[in-house]
């Protein structure tokens, strides 16, 4: 554990006086590799396609030209 005591709760998330952070407080780098990149090209590629898609299919879904017909219930 540490020597150090915290005499108050605001003091928790500044570094330590003498200007070190801890290890686990470090930010960490990003290291893609080629696979990543490309993994990340296709995903992004293909999500939009996939929007693009559902756009044109709503938007002839929803078209002004559709009739949409509502059924009623017949009552007896």
């Amino acid at each position: 554990m540490s020597e150090q005591i915290v005499e108050e709760v605001d003091d928790l998330g500044q570094p330590a006086p003498n200007g070190d952070m801890v290890h686990w407080m470090e930010p960490k780098h990003i290291q893609v590799g080629p696979a990543g990149v490309t993994a990340a090209a296709i995903g992004a590629f293909a999500l939009g396609v996939g929007v693009t898609l559902a756009v044109l299919a709503l938007s002839d879904w929803l078209s002004p030209e559709r009739i949409v017909e509502v059924r009623r219930r017949a009552r007896i």
